[in-house]
């Protein structure tokens, strides 16, 4: 697609792809699906307190050679919550599920995650390495610690909107960062608020729009104590270790990936195929979508 082509986030918004949903642990897990079922899966995991739609304006470009599968993790987006909390290795379980219940080649699948999704697709090819062809970390930083709710501190408020229309003129990227697409957020504000009943915003159960009290987000607050079974940094090093291909993707304004932090990766993972999107933020997809599409094909290639 070419840049100068302005009319594709409409049209890209408008395909409707095939929906499913799967129980993992008693859990329903939702997930969306374009392309072939039949084709190399290419699995696109969205990032803390985010969903799949995040994926729709980005979709169809990849869906030509693969079926792509965006999954919402468990306490976000359509998804169903926990109330026995949240771990990274569940998430990733997740995503394996997904993967098998969208697709007809469940174990060729090349794994791509946003920030938090990031980690998640690493965990999910270290627990599942037979069923992953390769991983592509975007814009995910790394800690040390099992225990990680640091973000959440931007989400302490648990706010409701008495309106759809005020929830989406609050809507605001986190970490905070201005975007010249406005049309690309815009999306994802639409696509990120729920209506809420008299159980409040900590209530899962959505009533139908007309009898909404209320709007808010569309995740559980609870999912930024997240805990690993290990640290992060552990699953990299196994990561790392095995016989498949891992790339990053960085913004080159990223907050979340300085060079400190990209330093930090390259020695729990080797030298890997890197590429680093200028004039974008942590939120590359967003803000360079179609040099974000462009690094993502660079780096499939050697998948």
């Amino acid at each position: 697609m070419k840049a100068e082509d302005p009319g594709w986030l409409a049209r890209h918004c408008a395909v409707v792809a095939d929906e499913g949903t799967i129980d993992v642990d008693g859990c329903p897990i939702r997930w969306l699906r374009w392309g072939d079922p039949a084709a190399a899966p290419l699995v696109l995991v969205h990032g803390g307190a985010a969903s799949s739609r995040w994926w729709v304006p980005l979709a169809p470009f990849l869906a030509t050679d693969h079926c792509v599968v965006a999954p919402d993790l468990s306490g976000m987006g359509d998804s169903g919550w926990r109330s026995s909390g949240y771990r990274t290795e569940q998430w990733a379980d997740e995503v394996i599920a997904c993967v098998t219940a969208a697709t007809s080649a469940p174990n060729q699948a090349v794994l791509v995650g946003h920030s938090l999704g990031g980690s998640v697709a690493a965990v999910a090819a270290v627990r599942h390495p037979h069923r992953v062809r390769g991983v592509v970390l975007c814009d995910t930083g790394v800690s040390g610690s099992t225990r990680t709710s640091r973000t959440g501190r931007h989400f302490r408020n648990r706010l409701t909107y008495p309106s759809a229309a005020e929830a989406i003129e609050r809507f605001k990227l986190i970490p905070r960062q201005g975007c010249v697409n406005t049309a690309m957020v815009d999306h994802i504000a639409r696509t990120s608020i729920r209506p809420v009943g008299p159980g409040g915003p900590d209530d899962p159960t959505r009533p139908e729009e007309a009898d909404a009290l209320a709007w808010t987000w569309k995740f559980d607050w609870r999912l930024f104590a997240r805990s690993y079974e290990q640290p992060f940094s552990s699953y990299l090093d196994r990561l790392g270790a095995l016989p498949l291909p891992v790339a990053c993707i960085f913004g080159e304004q990223s907050r979340v990936v300085t060079a400190v932090v990209a330093e930090r990766i390259a020695n729990h993972l080797g030298p890997i195929p890197t590429q680093r999107i200028p004039q974008a933020a942590h939120h590359l997809m967003l803000d360079q979508p179609l040099a974000f599409i462009e690094a993502l094909r660079t780096v499939l290639i050697g998948m």
